[in-house]
C-alpha cells in the first residue's frame, strides 16, 4: 500500500514541468497568506499586551495616574471646545 504522500508526490510527478511551477506556486502563495496572517495576529496580540501592561503599569501609580488624567481634561477641554462651536 502506498501512503497518502507518496501517491500526491507520483502525481505531481507525472504532472507537465509548466503545471508543477504552478501548483508550487500556488501552494507558496497559500502557505504565505497563512503564515502572513498568523504573524499578524501574534504581533497584534503582542502589542495589545504591551499597551495593556503600559496602561494598568501607569493607572497604579501616582505620577501614571496624574498623567492620564491630565491627558483626560485636555481631551474633555478639546471635545467641550469643539462641541460649542
Amino acid at each position: 500500500m502506498q501512503s497518502t504522500i507518496d501517491q500526491i508526490l507520483l502525481w505531481y510527478g507525472s504532472l507537465p514541468q509548466i503545471v508543477q511551477t504552478g501548483v508550487t506556486v500556488v501552494v507558496g502563495v497559500i502557505v504565505a497568506v497563512v503564515v502572513f496572517k498568523i504573524v499578524i495576529r501574534f504581533i497584534t496580540g503582542l502589542l495589545t499586551a504591551i499597551i495593556a501592561a503600559a496602561l494598568s503599569f501607569l493607572l497604579t501609580t501616582v505620577p501614571g495616574h496624574m498623567l492620564l488624567q491630565s491627558g483626560v481634561e485636555q481631551v474633555q477641554q478639546h471635545v467641550t471646545t469643539s462641541l460649542s462651536r
